[in-house]
């Protein structure tokens, strides 16, 4: 008796989660859960109707019922947990599953008849249930093998999902495996032992409870629902609502603050001529305005109170356009703040423009910083990093000046005396043994040394990644990489030749020679004035580009006016 009661508790325990789901997801009902738990109802009420039937045909009426119930569970099961784990379940291959289980089930229901599922049925009773005996006809195999096949996918499923997919709750999944295995086991090995007790209500009541707790979260996972939510909760927010042929669906408070009319408009009602404040706001007659053509952008509606942003936006379905939405938000104060802000527009401009110059200034001095913490490291080159500057400003200006090339511009002589000091910036790469080696490289640290032209490409590269001025970006990460490109294709490190070489590298170039040639290093005296121009001069074309190296040529007087009132030893 207590068995009885036991399955009879599983059916009704079987409705009762049944009825909470309904409670936990009444604003979204899955369908395919609605159907697996209604399946579950009618398998485990064929089990507790076998269970106390008293006669063969009553027993066999259960039997056949709880098949039926059973086989079309495992179904949708499985196609709940390919939903669970983000897969598609192809309709042609649902479809045929469908269409086998309905072929199975109608040979359940017939099978006193044709016998093909079993045969020679007998009731007895075992720990005070009745159970139906039988010989298997030929489709019980099928059905077993399909049972089988429907577990072990579902299973599979979830285990390449847990395995491969990262946007999915893994937790869940391995409950879910958990359930799925331990099912297929409860079922197995019963079977095996020829256990008359069968354990599948309760298998199923278990599942059912799995996917209860799963759809009770499933507000949680709901992104769209959840923006809704917040969306609704959100002051200055609303929307009004049109089908396909511009007819009156419904609104929100904020909709009606703005429009007072639309209190009055019945819903699947056109707008009334008379609401002119809503046909002038929504363009709801303009000829020359289209609501299609216009949707996704925004655009305003001013009344007398409040000024406010629309944008409408198509409402769609599988068949096509159904409708539109027209979002509303709220832009009064940020209006209003407008306004104040045009009445201080020219103290604004004038204080932005002075916050850029500091910041702008700012930047210079930390370049300037860096590179010259660079520098500090060198033993051989004190005072490089500030003299190359200067020295390119003053020969910039001259090039400007005599409109040497076209490219040189204003803006491009401003860029490259500010990425000046960049120059040598990869020498940070260099280790310290060969940067602070007081005389002569051997050919193998001056081979490390060469390596600081393409390293400062990189480092200045990231140091301006996200700088909004793209051509600085360029002439600094240039200037670094090819200054020691030489015009006949002999220097390095991609030994460019001529006009290949970058117009700023070039520049760059003459003056980073002309400081290392009349300054003292470690290893060598300070050239004179006339040797360095000297060297320059027969380089011109080899080393040096000849028309800007001319022009350099031809700023002698104000160097030499530089660098004689500059100390340049190291």
């Amino acid at each position: 008796m207590a068995l009885k009661i036991l399955y009879l508790a599983v059916f009704f325990l079987s409705f009762i989660e049944l009825c909470i789901y309904f409670e936990i997801t009444s604003n979204k009902i899955n369908k395919n859960y609605l159907i697996l738990f209604v399946t579950t109802i009618i398998s485990n009420f064929g089990y507790s109707m076998l269970t106390f039937a008293s006669s063969l045909e009553a027993a066999m009426c259960g039997d056949l019922l709880s098949y039926i119930g059973s086989i079309f569970t495992i179904m949708f099961m499985l196609v709940v947990v390919v939903d669970m784990c983000g897969k598609k379940f192809y309709i042609p291959l649902r479809l045929t599953l469908l269409a086998v289980s309905v072929i199975i089930s109608i040979i359940f229901a017939t099978t006193r008849d044709t016998n093909l599922f079993f045969d020679h049925p007998y009731m007895v009773q075992e720990h005070g249930i009745s159970l139906v005996k039988y010989s298997m006809g030929p489709v019980m195999l099928f059905y077993m093998v399909y049972l089988a096949v429907i577990n072990l996918s579902a299973i599979g499923i979830v285990i390449h999902t847990i395995l491969t997919k990262r946007r999915v709750s893994k937790t869940g999944l391995k409950i879910l495996l958990c359930v799925l295995i331990c099912g297929t086991l409860l079922y197995v090995i019963p079977l095996a032992f020829g256990a008359s007790i069968n354990l599948m209500p309760f298998i199923y009541v278990s599942m059912e409870t799995f996917f209860m707790y799963i759809s009770s979260r499933a507000s949680i996972y709901d992104i769209p629902g959840n923006l809704m939510s917040v969306y609704n909760s959100r002051d200055g927010y609303g929307y009004i609502a049109f089908d396909s042929k511009k007819r009156f669906l419904g609104c929100d408070d904020f909709a009606v603050c703005i429009f007072p009319e639309l209190a009055d408009i019945s819903i699947d009602s056109t707008i009334p001529a008379s609401c002119k404040q809503i046909y002038e706001g929504l363009h709801y007659k303009d000829e020359n305005w289209n609501w299609d053509e216009n949707c996704n952008k925004d655009f305003r509606i001013l009344t007398d109170e409040r000024a406010v942003i629309a944008t409408i936006h198509p409402i769609a379905s599988k068949f096509g356009k159904v409708g539109y939405l027209i979002e509303l938000r709220d832009d009064t104060e940020q209006q209003n703040y407008i306004k104040g802000i045009n009445t201080y527009n020219k103290e604004l401009t004038r204080l932005v423009g002075e916050k850029t110059r500091q910041v702008t200034d700012m930047q210079d001095s930390i370049i300037k910083g860096m590179a010259i913490m660079v520098e500090s490291r060198d033993n051989s080159t004190g005072g490089h990093i500030l003299r190359t500057s200067d020295c390119i400003q003053i020969f910039a200006d001259e090039l400007l000046k005599n409109k040497i090339l076209p490219q040189i511009t204003s803006n491009f002589c401003k860029l490259l005396i500010k990425a000046a000091p960049m120059h040598d910036l990869g020498k940070i790469s260099v280790d310290d043994s060969i940067l602070r080696k007081p005389g002569k490289f051997s050919p193998a640290e001056y081979e490390e040394m060469k390596k600081h032209a393409a390293e400062g490409a990189k480092i200045v590269k990231k140091i301006l990644h996200d700088t909004q001025d793209k051509d600085f970006e360029r002439i600094a990460v240039n200037v670094a990489h090819y200054h020691h490109e030489k015009w006949n294709g002999e220097g390095y490190p991609e030994h460019l030749k001529g006009e290949e070489i970058p117009l700023e590298a070039r520049i760059m170039a003459l003056a980073d020679v002309f400081d290392a040639l009349v300054s003292k290093r470690c290893y060598k005296d300070a050239k004179s004035f006339d040797e360095a121009f000297e060297i320059i001069q027969n380089d011109l074309g080899k080393h040096f580009d000849p028309v800007i190296g001319k022009a350099f040529i031809e700023c002698r007087t104000l160097l030499e006016a530089y660098y004689s009132s500059t100390v340049h030893e190291i």
